[in-house]
């Protein structure tokens, strides 16, 4: 095992121009979007949740949104979660939706989620765009969140236009809504992905050899990082398994180092001398995203961790946060007799007939 401590420009536009630019945007990106592969609601519902009830909160990109169950961590340790994640969510969006989220909650713990160190482009796809920011209801953050992702400013206006019809009516031109939206109020932001992927667990020497992150990236998070310091809130860098470490491997290691730099905790869970259970072979649903089966693994080795360095309580029975025994009821129903590989087999018995929580 691994753990170690350690604006807004916007010049003169002709009328003419700006509205044809509207118009391309709000025409051009906004189609219907796969749900897992592209968009999730979690800062929408994030607001949702009763004040000051999540003690871990978990940002980053998509792997953390399949990989970390909220809802075991809740049933099996009693931890509070919330998992505000994103498609390929670049760090400085994330910083703009952690400044964000700090408004609502004040976490006990903030896990970063270290896969944006791999990602090698400047600025976001429409699509990266449309789904990680539209949700922001604060003016301010929702555009500069926008803003730093476009590389071409005179796009600017079109996107401002589109997000705010997003905010008005819930979707924009094209019909695209997020495909989540159906979720209950009490959704963790945990999106299961139930299909198997076989893949060979990466085969690369395993070293501390170093290549530079994107340098937005890194500047971005430097500023999440110092941001939580202001905060006081501790913070743990958490690297998913991941089929395809091999190649993300050197870029982990370049960020284990800002984080040494700042006194941050990370856990790498592709340390080939961790052992929990996890199989490349069935626990998979793609090349980077754990199935249902490799998130209750992972989880419950995440939740062990978690409990075992840093001190979080266990708010099970407490009634303010009733709203995680429901949410942890309704994705139960969904998988009643769900038998994990881990080596102890545990089947998700958490609840009886009656559906009342076992403590």
């Amino acid at each position: 095992m691994v753990f170690n401590s350690h604006k807004l420009q916007s010049g003169f536009r002709k009328r003419t121009a700006c509205v044809i630019m509207v118009m391309m945007i709000m025409s051009s990106v906004l189609f219907l979007i796969p749900g897992f592969a592209c968009a999730s609601n979690s800062m929408q519902n994030y607001y949702l949740q009763p004040q000051d009830s999540v003690d871990v909160l978990v940002m980053g990109s998509s792997p953390t949104r399949s990989g970390i169950n909220t809802n075991v961590l809740w049933e099996e340790f009693g931890i509070a979660s919330y998992s505000l994640n994103g498609p390929e969510e670049p760090y400085w969006i994330t910083y703009y939706k952690l400044k964000e989220a700090l408004k609502t909650q004040t976490p006990m713990l903030i896990i970063l989620d270290a896969k944006a160190a791999i990602y090698p482009d400047d600025y976001c796809s429409q699509i990266r765009i449309v789904a990680n920011t539209f949700d922001i209801l604060s003016e301010e953050n929702r555009v500069e969140a926008i803003r730093v992702s476009l590389e071409n400013q005179d796009e600017l206006q079109g996107y401002l236009d589109a997000a705010a019809e997003y905010q008005r009516t819930g979707k924009v031109k094209g019909g695209w809504t997020h495909p989540d939206g159906d979720r209950a109020p009490c959704w963790k932001g945990y999106i299961e992905v139930d299909k198997i992927d076989e893949h060979k667990r990466p085969s690369f020497s395993w070293n501390y050899e170093t290549t530079p992150i994107n340098a937005r990236e890194e500047e971005y998070v430097r500023k999440i990082i110092e941001l939580v310091k202001e905060t006081g809130i501790p913070m743990v860098f958490v690297a998913t398994p991941n089929p395809d470490y091999a190649y993300d491997h050197k870029y982990f290691n370049y960020l284990w180092g800002i984080a040494y730099e700042y006194g941050i905790s990370w856990i790498n869970y592709n340390d080939p001398d961790m052992h929990y259970g996890l199989r490349y072979m069935t626990d998979f649903a793609d090349w980077q995203h754990l199935n249902v089966r490799g998130g209750i693994i992972f989880t419950r080795q995440l939740g062990k961790d978690l409990k075992t360095y840093f001190d979080l309580p266990d708010r099970r029975g407490d009634p303010k946060y009733a709203s995680y025994d429901e949410c942890a009821w309704l994705w139960y129903e969904k998988y009643p007799t769900f038998m994990s590989s881990d080596p102890e087999k545990q089947p998700l018995t958490w609840f009886d007939d009656q559906g009342t929580a076992q403590q």
